[in-house]
């Protein structure tokens, strides 16, 4: 089951709240992709390479064989030209990649030592790092999946705000999925759904339900 909604040379970007499963969500996204046979490659900037790896075995059931399609890469240190310079070595050999999160990436490639409540460069360094996700992804026909946690404190429609800014200076704009995860009780005057964690894509103000997950219920029995 296809849970981020992905395509060849399209950047899909997942927003959402702390602690709302993104990262589970990857991983689960990620092991399906290798069952279908797909070459990926996951940056891992919060995780250790070994709690992925664990995920991927004792959560989802992938098989050792299932594995060897997959890098990890522990990216607590690495800047934008670091993930470049590797995803540019591993193209020929992967589907796609992962990067969780957007965040602690722009922090190290902008030498930012901690997050600030208000930062006015933080919009200028996302959108910048997005475009250029982006158009490597046009350029070696990957797909790229981003997570980023979502600093809006407003109203749902003021996050669809800020994720259509993170994206406006994407070039070939037509090739970006943006996607939110979050609760029922956040948008259930949009959507009539139960109270799981739930992928949307979003497209301006009109919003298509794509999957609904119940994140425990992911994990292996």
């Amino acid at each position: 089951m296809e849970v981020i909604k992905t395509k060849k040379r399209y950047l899909s970007l997942l927003t959402g709240k702390t602690d709302m499963g993104k990262s589970t969500i990857a991983t689960y996204d990620c092991s399906e992709k290798l069952r279908e046979g797909e070459g990926a490659l996951f940056f891992s900037f919060e995780y250790c390479q070994s709690m992925i790896y664990n995920k991927f075995v004792s959560h989802f059931g992938l098989r050792w064989q299932e594995l060897f399609r997959v890098d990890v890469v522990d990216s607590a240190k690495l800047t934008y030209d670091d993930v470049e310079n590797i995803i540019r070595k591993k193209a020929s050999d992967i589907d796609i990649v992962y990067i969780d999160y957007l965040d602690l990436l722009r922090m190290n490639t902008y030498n930012i030592e901690k997050k600030e409540a208000v930062d006015p460069t933080k919009i200028l360094h996302f959108q910048e790092l997005l475009s250029k996700l982006a158009a490597l992804a046009y350029e070696l026909s990957l797909s790229i999946v981003v997570l980023s946690q979502e600093s809006s404190q407003g109203s749902f429609e003021d996050t669809i705000d800020e994720l259509n800014l993170l994206t406006s200076t994407i070039e070939h704009s037509h090739h970006i999925i943006k996607m939110f995860i979050g609760r029922d009780n956040l948008f259930s005057t949009k959507i009539d759904c139960n109270d799981i964690s739930h992928v949307v894509l979003v497209e301006g103000y009109n919003l298509k339900h794509f999957a609904s997950v119940n994140v425990k219920q992911l994990y292996k029995d």
